[in-house]
């Protein structure tokens, strides 16, 4: 269970992807995708770009995440395993807690995107299922360090087949195919919503680019949202903008096919991602395929993609923080460490810490790359192989098949 495979999100991406590439002789795919109402999909089903999915597809009922259909659903289906992909605090808010999820054996693939502890509550969540798996070290030590939860960890994962660089004539074409020949282009992938604090991206790009004819905000993004946190327009007017910011197209309900995508990464001189905080960050590790160097929040889980098994790219201190004291990981847990950020960060909703972006530091950072195309060069590679390396899906989906084999032959 987790977002519907019809849609565009990256838990969708992530969970389409498992089901698709479990072997078809060992493995039968239901799929419950909790925000998709309709009838049953069987496999087959084709999207305009030929993907296909090859697992049955099952709506949702009338309560949030399938609240009011998920019982009757796994005692028809009696699946070996029940595997869902979605945040702790949704299944709380749904009342999982008192859900019998019988009778397979059940795997929370869990994101953790803010400091201070998982949503306040929800480490029962993770303790209701059998078996709890982090998408990310960072979520893998909170869990252990503030809640006392031994967890597996899986990384997201990237198809490099979709997501690869082009050569230097084809970004060119692109370039001038998208009106943006001559132009440093600044990339986001991303929606406005209140975790990515994409007013941040805003203020950034102005000091950035306030004296520079040969910039450009590329946003990938609907700026009419429906979950937007504040109207992109007018904070687009008022830092005077309006000519260096430029939107892919893309709406929320009509997004891009993947060779688009792949485009859009591109075009792009560098990424830029502003948020308080990422359970992984899908887009870090797609940006990295491309060869395009990050530039991002130092908080969460971008420490790992950025600077673990490899510099990759930039990181951005938190405001009011001189340097995040992750190089002492090895003697302070995860406790300690949010400690030493808090005054960088704000608390939020279920009491989760969200880290704020140093905005001066952030236009730093894009300005050095700006300055230093063999920089750029440098982390795009190194990225580039980290991804193939450890987050492609031909290394990442051997954990799972792994997994799963195991807990199916414990039975």
């Amino acid at each position: 269970m987790s977002d519907s495979p019809l849609t565009c999100t990256g838990f969708a991406t992530i969970s389409r992807n498992i089901a698709n590439k479990l072997p078809k002789d060992k493995f039968i795919v239901e799929y419950i995708g909790h925000n998709y109402l309709g009838q049953t999909l069987l496999p087959g089903t084709t999207f305009e770009d030929g993907t296909k999915l090859d697992f049955t597809l099952h709506g949702a009922g009338m309560q949030h995440y399938c609240a009011d259909v998920i019982e009757p659903l796994l005692k028809k289906l009696k699946p070996d395993i029940y595997f869902c992909l979605l945040d702790s605090f949704m299944l709380m808010q749904a009342g999982y807690l008192n859900k019998d999820l019988s009778p397979g054996i059940t795997i929370m693939y869990f994101p953790s995107d803010g400091g201070g502890n998982l949503p306040s509550g929800c480490e029962n969540i993770l303790k209701k299922f059998h078996v709890s798996v982090a998408m990310a070290r960072y979520g893998q030590r909170q869990a252990k360090d503030v809640h006392g939860l031994n967890t597996l960890y899986i990384p997201h994962a990237v198809d490099t087949k979709i997501y690869f660089p082009l050569s230097k004539e084809e970004k060119e074409k692109l370039k001038a195919k998208y009106g943006l020949s001559g132009k440093f282009v600044v990339g986001v992938v991303a929606r406005n919503q209140g975790r990515k604090m994409l007013d941040r991206t805003f203020k950034a790009f102005y000091r950035f680019a306030k004296d520079k004819d040969d910039v450009i905000l590329y946003l990938h993004c609907d700026p009419n949202d429906a979950a937007q946190v504040f109207n992109m327009s007018q904070l687009i007017n008022r830092y005077g903008l309006n000519n260096k910011v430029v939107f892919t197209g893309m709406t929320f309900f009509n997004g891009f096919d993947y060779k688009q995508m792949n485009e859009v990464y591109n075009v792009m001189d560098i990424f830029f991602l502003s948020s308080s905080g990422e359970g992984w960050g899908v887009p870090l590790i797609e940006c990295q395929a491309c060869k395009v160097p990050p530039v991002a929040t130092d908080y969460t889980t971008t420490h790992q993609i950025l600077e673990e098994d490899g510099k990759s790219g930039l990181k951005v201190k938190l405001a009011g923080v001189p340097e995040a004291p992750y190089s002492k990981q090895d003697v302070i847990n995860q406790h300690e460490l949010d400690l030493a950020l808090d005054n960088g960060t704000i608390t939020g909703s279920w009491t989760v810490e969200r880290g704020i972006m140093d905005v001066q530091h952030a236009a730093d950072q894009i300005q050095l790359l700006y300055d230093n195309p063999s920089l750029r060069k440098q982390l795009g590679e190194v990225g580039f192989a980290k991804v193939h390396r450890l987050y492609s899906w031909k290394v990442v989906m051997k954990s799972w098949i792994e997994l799963f084999e195991k807990l199916v032959n414990k039975k």
